[in-house]
């Protein structure tokens, strides 16, 4: 099979609305109690009404690029774009989240196609955290 041929199926299948195989993990990060950012800190978010220390950005957002590096390999690393909002109430160690990226857009080139997701990470109680847009070319 060709090159195009085989792209040409990859299409096919391929449509707006599609779910990308979802990430799960058990969100972790080392606590520093003399870390330079106290929100970091148990006794620091218990003080301030949260659950424990809140899981730093950097980490939550590595869940949804593992899920993205997954599903595109390496032309994520050369044609990936991403940008991403943290919202609600965060994680702590512990939680259970699940990375999403949900397909709204399909463009043609010449020997692959762009796709740009819908992607979101929730907790196990199914509230976002961190939702975005991301794309990247599938060949």
């Amino acid at each position: 099979m060709r090159a195009e041929e085989k792209m040409e199926k990859i299409t096919r299948s391929l449509k707006v609305g599609d779910e990308i195989p979802i990430l799960t993990k058990t969100a972790y990060m080392p606590i520093d109690p003399n870390g330079r950012n106290v929100i970091h800190t148990d006794e620091y978010a218990r003080d301030f009404g949260m659950r424990g220390a809140l899981i730093g950005g950097s980490t939550l957002l590595s869940y949804v690029l593992e899920m993205l590096y997954n599903y595109f390999g390496q032309n994520w690393f050369y044609h990936g774009k991403i940008n991403v909002s943290f919202i609600g109430g965060g994680a702590v160690n512990g939680d259970i989240v699940t990375a999403h990226g949900v397909i709204k857009a399909i463009e043609k080139k010449a020997d692959s196609n762009r796709l740009t997701l819908d992607v979101y990470l929730e907790t196990q109680m199914q509230e976002k955290i961190v939702v975005g847009e991301a794309s990247c070319l599938k060949s």
